[in-house]
């Protein structure tokens, strides 16, 4: 537990830089002030800044003294476009967009990491990888990155690779360590429903998208609890319908958005096919006509039994195994998920609720983190990377 009482002491810093980057927040692909100040930090430390010819994000490598592994270690850094109310302990100075996630929280964690970590650089049989990861809010920051050369511009690639998100439900001091589906894969579709123009007095002279498009809505609701095994989590939902001219006449188009939510591939191949289905069959049978488009956004976060079991180590090697918990996932999506796809990757989740009162959800107005989880979180991810180097 050492590590952990070594982070403790960081406790003023790493709050100083959550409280911060809270302050001054900014959105996906724009947080170049967010990119410059942890740059500042990291070549402060005699870490080398990997450039991947990107505006925004952070990639620096720490190479240990002796030879051996490669880890990564990964945190996410922008914000949301959503109003902070005031009244709060620290509030967002910037109109319209705060961080209702924890991205903050996340950069301060791997900031600690980085400080505990650039301690031992002498002893470390490897080399250590921090990304601060841009537009995870849109799943694209970790595509941009990958296809700007991240793996290729590193000296070797990881061995492994670590992330964690703050987890409000669970209280500050809680560990959450699964093995499986952790976040869900996502990607969206579009439906474009199109039928005949007419005058609202005579509805038998036209195909009227509306009745149509309203009836495809209720019918994609049918998905989830009668085409995908009760045992599979999934969620189909219809995010935005879009239709309308002048009051007195119905439109010949109508479009639908949405997304589609999934811990299985199977789940998610079943969905797609019974949603296209339904748009052909139900639009026909109101004399309309469907096109439907999927468009693919991120794969599941999984962890495996092997990662799994060096997350474990690590985690006990931080706290008491009884602040280790393994709760049910989550169908909320993560671009974590891309960069699993390259390297074995384990993802936990950090308990950050205030213990003994109501804390709000991600994307929340209200939304706010306890920050007496940052020592540990900064621990966690560093003694993952030790647990791997065997440093």
């Amino acid at each position: 537990m050492k590590l952990l009482e070594e982070a403790r002491a960081l406790a003023p810093e790493l709050l100083e830089l959550k409280q911060d980057l809270h302050r001054r927040p900014e959105l996906s692909f724009q947080e170049k002030r967010t990119t410059a100040l942890l740059k500042a930090r990291l070549s402060s430390l005699g870490f080398e800044l990997i450039d991947l010819d990107m505006e925004t994000g952070a990639v620096a490598l720490l190479r240990g003294g002796r030879s051996g592994k490669t880890v990564a270690l990964r945190a996410d850094i922008d914000a949301i476009a959503q109003q902070e109310p005031e009244g709060l302990p620290v509030v967002s100075q910037v109109p319209g967009v705060m961080h209702a996630c924890g991205h903050d929280f996340h950069s301060a964690c791997l900031w600690g990491a980085a400080r505990l970590l650039a301690r031992r650089r002498e002893v470390l049989s490897g080399d250590v990888v921090f990304l601060f990861q841009p537009a995870e809010e849109i799943t694209q920051g970790a595509k941009a990155m990958v296809a700007h050369g991240l793996w290729n511009r590193l000296p070797t690639r990881p061995d492994a690779l670590f992330g964690l998100h703050n987890r409000p439900e669970l209280p500050a001091g809680q560990i959450a360590l699964m093995e499986g589906p952790v976040m869900a894969g996502k990607s969206h579709f579009t439906v474009t429903v199109r039928g005949s123009t007419g005058h609202g007095g005579s509805p038998h002279k036209y195909a009227d998208v509306i009745v149509a498009g309203c009836a495809l809505v209720g019918a994609i609701q049918t998905i989830v609890s009668r085409d995908v095994d009760p045992m599979d989590a999934a969620v189909c939902s219809v995010h935005s319908v879009h239709a309308g001219t002048p009051d007195n006449f119905v439109p010949d188009r109508m479009t639908l958005t949405g997304s589609i939510r999934f811990h299985s591939q199977s789940a998610h191949s079943r969905i797609q096919a019974r949603l296209t289905e339904l748009a052909n069959g139900v639009s026909a049978s109101y004399g309309c006509s469907a096109q439907v488009t999927h468009l693919p956004d991120v794969p599941p976060v999984v962890n495996s039994p092997a990662m799994a079991a060096l997350a474990r180590q690590a985690a006990e090697a931080v706290t008491d195994a009884k602040h280790i918990v393994s709760p049910r996932p989550d169908m909320g999506s993560e671009d974590f998920a891309v960069l699993a796809q390259d390297v074995p990757a384990f993802f936990y989740w950090l308990g950050s609720g205030f213990p003994g009162r109501e804390n709000p959800c991600w994307h929340h107005e209200r939304f706010c983190t306890d920050d007496s989880a940052l020592p540990l979180g900064a621990a966690l991810l560093a003694q993952s990377a030790l647990t791997v180097l065997g440093s």
